[in-house]
């Protein structure tokens, strides 16, 4: 060997791409993710680390990811650090698994980009820095209450605080665009801290939402060859939570108001109905937490709704509901109104529904 050689080094590119369709056993068949008709959610699927010890310390896999798309960022951390009810013990045998890292999110078409970075930690004292970190979010109350700075400053300072531990090492880091000039995907995404040119997609297979590697996805062994992460954009057509959203979730105890005013004749609370729609549909149009089809889907569904509540008392019959997010219908009181209660109205496949949708965003449908 020259002796040159001894003081470099050539740099590696490491693994990171999109997983084929053909590599993913079971998964969600990826379909395009339509601009502002649909929100896309980053999750980390997996992720891995080769070492749980080194010496006398224990290693467990910890994800940072910052995610941006237009005026939109969200951080995030995933690892077992933030089960605080397990301890701080034994944390390398716990398996990370489906972690939301951003989203949902309405795509506007604009690019996506992800920095995410794979570590390996300190169990112990990274596992006390994620908590304190995890309890300041939880303190804050989340995106409902519009607290976005406030979470971006309590996610930075935890990340900092364990990124300047003792041991801590970065296994494998990406950065991407991963729409740049082209439609949105949703689909797998495969980063190995090892060379591209030694990993065999032609074995690798993404089943049950874990990679193995065999000839045979059926007869597969978990891959424990390197490092990995495996995150996945998820397409979602709707939000389930949209009653908690800022700007929405204010109309709540304003609808509940009038209906539950025992004072107020029915004709009385279409009136009080009507003078507030408008405000609701200008909260629904300004909210950029909605795609299109779901401000026209909760405008529909909201007046339906108050309307069979409103002929329910009107003729004294019974008022049935089924839930935005559940099937099931329930009995329960006109008067007690709930947006969790609200059922779903729309039929995205009925032309007639969706026109009757988009009415109910741009008139007034209590007189």
């Amino acid at each position: 060997m020259p002796l040159l050689d001894i003081f470099r080094a050539k740099s590696q590119q490491l693994y990171w791409a999109r997983l084929p369709e053909s590599n993913v056993v079971d998964g969600a068949t990826p379909s395009t993710i339509e601009k502002n008709e649909a929100y896309f959610i980053l999750r980390m699927k997996e992720m891995y680390v080769a070492y749980s010890r080194k010496l006398w310390r224990k290693l467990y896999p910890m994800l940072h990811s910052y995610v941006e798309h237009g005026k939109t960022q969200e951080n995030a951390i995933a690892g077992p650090g933030q089960l605080r009810e397990l301890g701080d013990s034994n944390l390398e045998r716990i398996v990370n698994l489906n972690y939301r890292l951003a989203g949902p999110t309405v795509f506007t078409g604009e690019d996506l980009s992800i920095l995410a970075g794979l570590y390996s930690v300190p169990g112990e004292d990274a596992a006390k820095a994620l908590i304190d970190t995890v309890a300041s979010v939880a303190s804050l109350g989340g995106v409902a209450l519009g607290s976005g700075v406030q979470i971006a400053q309590a996610v930075k300072s935890g990340v900092e605080s364990i990124l300047g531990l003792d041991g801590s090492r970065l296994q494998l880091g990406i950065r991407d665009t991963v729409n740049a000039g082209k439609p949105l995907r949703s689909g797998y995404y495969l980063g190995i801290s090892a060379p591209a040119g030694e990993v065999d997609i032609h074995t690798l297979w993404l089943k049950d939402g874990r990679l193995v590697q065999g000839e045979d996805p059926m007869v597969a062994g978990a891959y424990q060859d390197h490092d990995y992460m495996v995150l996945e954009i998820e397409r979602r057509d709707t939000r389930d939570d949209w009653p908690s959203l800022p700007g929405i979730a204010e109309y709540q105890s304003q609808f509940g108001a009038i209906m539950a005013d025992s004072k107020l004749a029915v004709p009385d609370k279409r009136k009080q109905l009507k003078d507030l729609w408008p405000s609701f549909q200008q909260s629904l149009a300004a909210s950029l937490l909605l795609t299109a089809p779901d401000r026209e889907n909760i405008a529909h569904s909201v007046s339906k709704d108050l309307n069979a509540r409103l002929d329910a008392m009107e003729h004294g019959n019974p008022f049935e509901t089924r839930s935005w997010s559940d099937a099931k219908t329930q009995a329960i009181a006109p008067g007690d109104f709930d947006f969790v209660d609200v059922g779903v109205y729309t039929d995205r496949g009925d032309p007639a529904s969706v026109g009757q949708a988009r009415e109910a965003l741009t008139r007034n449908p209590f007189g």
